[in-house]
């Protein structure tokens, strides 16, 4: 066998396009040394993809020592499905997105190539991810549905200019002459249902981009000595500075505020924490009188108590929604579930206890749930999918 023999296995391999008999040449191919340096470049190749960008040698180390050990041992596909194409154990996600999945406790990674193609959906109704999507109610009372499809003006309050651009941002922009008392009393909501996100640039310039379940409730112009916002759900801010008008962004649990920056607020209804987790500058966060003031790279905690606590974190983590990723560290499965629940408008169900199994990984928010369904039920999580229902079961 030569070198780009050795690359075709492999390549089919990761595409779950790989025959019997090719798997049975693959395997022979890893026990002999003189392919293990091509096997390694061949495999830190895969680690080129932005979502590998943060995974250490060590984990590196160990994917490539999964890997060979799950080609050597693989299950001769030719006892059961001679001359067929088959499905192997490594269950790869479908879709184009890069990924990386690691189960804590088995030492099993899953690796995808962003080449592989799209493998049929074992699932009989196809659940597909969240799309850009919103309403927008008016002062008025009026409702405007937003999609990728509409754009151009969409109406115009008290001398405000409302309109959404190609690129799927809502657009204020304020007349110049008179009516600023008026406006400054006017509302604007920005809402998400379950499998939808959008983003807006409020009257000030701020850009805000908005989680699914989420609503953005904001003034048509700021007035005074503050920008206030209100938010539920979770919001991603990039705040255009104005030192003599602080910008202060109010939650049930928390208020957060801040001159210009860059920050994420996670501030569900059903969590029992918000979480305010800065990228750029500095803000203040307040909860129940307490007072705390962060850093890049802090995330300040607010339990429905009322208590606040201050942590350096990883914050890529924490705005991978905004980047199109699901971050899990360390996450069980009640957490995968809930985040899957609000993208993927999923109703989630438990049958006897819920296991304790603990991931890590980034999975892709713009493949069908079957990808992250399939990954689960390979660690051993039973599962059902009843129409838009997911039942995890004993």
């Amino acid at each position: 066998m030569n070198e780009e023999r050795f690359k075709t296995l492999f390549e089919q391999y990761l595409n779950d396009s790989i025959l019997s008999d090719e798997l049975l040449e693959l395997q022979e191919a890893i026990q002999d040394e003189r392919y293990e340096a091509l096997l390694d470049d061949l495999l830190k190749n895969a680690f080129k993809e932005s979502a590998f960008a943060d995974v250490n040698e060590e984990a590196r180390q160990t994917v490539f020592s999964a890997i060979k050990s799950r080609i050597s041992h693989q299950e001769d596909a030719g006892q059961k499905n001679k001359g067929n194409k088959r499905l192997i154990p490594y269950r790869w996600l479908s879709g184009v997105a890069a990924l990386v999945f690691v189960a804590l406790g088995t030492g099993w990674f899953f690796v995808r190539n962003h080449h592989s193609r799209q493998k049929e959906n074992t699932y009989a109704h196809i659940i597909k991810p969240g799309v850009n999507k919103a309403t927008l109610t008016l002062a008025n009372g009026k409702k405007i549905v937003l999609t990728d499809d509409l754009h151009g003006q969409l109406a115009s309050e008290a001398g405000v200019k409302i309109s959404k651009t190609k690129q799927g941002e809502i657009i204020y922009t304020v007349a110049a002459d008179g009516g600023s008392d008026e406006r400054s009393l006017q509302y604007n909501t920005l809402t998400t249902k379950k499998s939808e996100q959008f983003q807006v640039i409020l009257p000030d310039g701020s850009h805000v981009w908005l989680d699914a379940v989420s609503s953005l409730k904001y003034p048509l112009t700021f007035k005074g000595n503050e920008r206030k916002v209100e938010l539920t759900g979770q919001g991603y801010f990039e705040v255009s500075h104005n030192a003599t008008m602080p910008f202060i962004v109010k939650t049930t649990k928390t208020e957060v505020q801040v001159l210009g920056t860059h920050f994420n607020i996670s501030a569900y209804d059903d969590d029992q924490i918000d979480k305010t987790t800065l990228l750029e500058g500095s803000v203040r966060v307040r909860s129940n009188g307490v007072t705390a003031l962060l850093m890049p790279g802090d995330q300040a905690i607010s339990d429905k108590r009322g208590h606040l606590t201050v942590t350096k974190i990883d914050v890529d983590q924490e705005i991978a929604w905004k980047n199109g990723l699901f971050d899990f560290r360390r996450a069980g499965i009640e957490e995968i579930m809930i985040k899957a629940s609000r993208w993927y408008d999923i109703n989630v169900k438990y049958e006897g206890k819920i296991p304790d199994t603990k991931l890590i990984g980034k999975v892709s928010r713009n493949v069908d749930i079957s990808g992250l369904l399939e990954i689960l039920q390979f660690e051993g999580i039973k599962l059902r999918v009843e129409g838009k229902n997911v039942i995890v079961t004993n």
